[in-house]
């Protein structure tokens, strides 16, 4: 082993080192003797004693100091190249490739010719990781790193900056052809079968790219850049690439503030609800209403759902806010005529939480709220994440009289065994096949498809998206009779009056229509 990989040393090392010692032990040996035996020994007087000794402590103290400086060197060369090369492949490390990034943006800048950092990353390297185990997580990083060192120019920079991300350094000067042809030839050789001791291993790539000196020198912000331009390939699908652009950063930037204000908007009571009423199109009598969730900052206004809920899940916030929501929606259902119910969508993330039964439980006894005043959506995909939980989730749910409806039906899972296993009371036609019901033939062939699939399963069916007469018509032509959409009224707070909860004067005349 060499002394970088080896902090054990180097024999030259280890052989000053005894040396040293030795003669330290040999000078003490002596001067015991001294003390012991008098003022002489074997004829050698005491001061020849003392000038043998002086000289041999010099000889130790020398020894000493080349031991002590060649450990000091071959010290620093171990750290350094404990931080600078990645142990597994022999690539640059994430600190020295910054470092390096920083040399080429002072380069191009210098020269004017554009340096491209591509940022390439094994999708979902940590599920392969842990399905595969470490040791041949480790093997496949290595026939990866081989495999990529033959794809990209033989001066180029290749570092290792994450478990499965890797960058490159490349000159403009050094790609041969196109910047787009020479990506499109890397992800698709990189993403050849891997040829492991156990097994053969397939990846998904993704991979961002940022041009300097055009997207920036500063090589922190340059890292961060081509990550963003990853991740926009990746959701993309699997084996896309992209080149940054300036709107990547301001949704970036956006998505961070949202993130960071999450918490305090939640503090603060920003948030309200919103309802919207369902209706039963033969009566012209409203049935339910969806609540739906509205963010309205003090300072920037009113944030749509679409922009913050996804983070919520990411963040956690989602299971407080989820929480509060359900609490409120119960709590205004007994504002509302004892016939109408009360919908609240379930995230996903809400839906798999340890003890969800409870706190619906919890929640309806601090209102008072009846188990058929409320109704639970929930989409296909929160079902599926562990089936057999989520059928004893909803069985619980049955047990307790609440109905439960699979919302944006037809849009998720396409396997329909789940309709047999899992308990549930209500389908969801989703908007998409609505608001295509009266120009798109097929649309309406779904749509009537949901509604007898209803029928035989014994559940309700409604139509989300309602917007014009038309489509209103051709869902109850087609056996849908309770609607929701903007036709029949928007999202709007609650008003606690008596004549709250039934259809106004306008929305019976317009479902009179039909």
């Amino acid at each position: 082993m060499s002394a970088v990989s080896n902090p054990k040393r180097t024999p030259v090392f280890r052989l000053l080192t005894i040396a040293s010692s030795g003669i330290g032990s040999f000078i003490l040996g002596i001067w015991g003797l001294k003390l012991g035996l008098g003022s002489g020994f074997a004829g050698i007087s005491a001061d020849m004693m003392v000038a043998i000794m002086a000289a041999l402590c010099a000889l130790a103290a020398s020894v000493a100091a080349m031991s002590f400086f060649a450990g000091v060197d071959e010290s620093a060369d171990f750290v350094f190249n404990e931080t600078h090369f990645d142990k597994l492949t022999g690539l640059l490390a994430r600190p020295a490739m910054v470092g390096k990034i920083a040399e080429a943006a002072c380069a191009t800048s210098r020269t004017g010719e554009p340096m491209f950092l591509i940022d390439i990353d094994i999708d979902r390297f940590k599920h392969i990781n842990d399905a595969i185990g470490y040791s041949h997580g480790d093997e496949l990083i290595r026939a990866f790193t081989k495999r990529l060192q033959g794809c990209v120019p033989a001066r180029a920079l290749i570092g290792r900056i994450g478990a499965g991300e890797f960058a490159v350094l490349l000159p403009d000067h050094q790609i041969q052809g196109t910047l787009e042809s020479m990506v499109e030839r890397l992800i698709d050789e990189m993403m050849e079968p891997y040829e492991l001791s156990s097994h053969q291993q397939s990846v998904g790539l993704s991979v961002g790219i940022v041009a300097m000196p055009k997207d920036g020198v500063d090589p922190v912000l340059l890292l961060r850049r081509s990550n963003l331009a990853l991740q926009n390939a990746r959701a993309s699908g699997v084996g896309n690439w992209s080149v940054f652009d300036s709107e990547m950063g301001r949704v970036a930037d956006y998505r961070q503030w949202v993130e960071s204000e999450l918490h305090t908007a939640f503090e603060r009571g920003d948030f309200d609800l919103h309802y919207q009423p369902q209706l039963d199109l033969p009566t012209g009598r409203i049935v339910g209403y969806e609540a739906l969730i509205r963010w309205n900052h003090p300072e920037r206004g009113m944030i749509p759902p679409m922009e913050f809920i996804q983070i919520a899940e990411e963040t956690g916030m989602i299971n407080p806010i989820g929480e509060w929501v359900l609490r409120k929606a119960c709590s205004d259902a007994r504002h509302l005529p004892e016939d109408c119910f009360v919908a609240v969508n379930i995230s996903p993330v809400q839906f798999m939480t340890k003890d969800f039964v409870g706190i619906v439980r919890d929640t309806m006894r601090a209102t008072g709220i009846k188990p058929s005043r409320l109704e639970l959506e929930v989409t296909e995909t929160a079902m599926m994440q562990d089936r057999d939980r989520a059928a004893a989730i909803l069985k619980e749910l049955a047990d307790m009289g609440i109905s439960v409806a699979v919302d944006d039906f037809g849009t998720g899972y396409s396997n329909l065994s789940y309709l047999i296993d899992f308990s549930f009371g209500k389908l969801k036609i989703d908007r998409s096949f609505v608001s295509r019901i009266d120009t798109d033939s097929s649309s309406g062939a779904v749509v009537s498809t949901i509604v007898g699939l209803s029928r035989a399963l014994g559940v309700s069916i409604i139509a989300e998206g309602v917007e014009t007469e038309n489509q209103a018509t051709l869902l109850r032509a087609a056996g849908c009779e309770v609607v929701q959409g903007y036709l029949f009224g928007r999202p709007a707070p609650l008003k606690f009056s008596a004549g709250d909860g039934y259809a106004t004067d306008e929305v019976r005349r317009v479902a009179n229509l039909h």
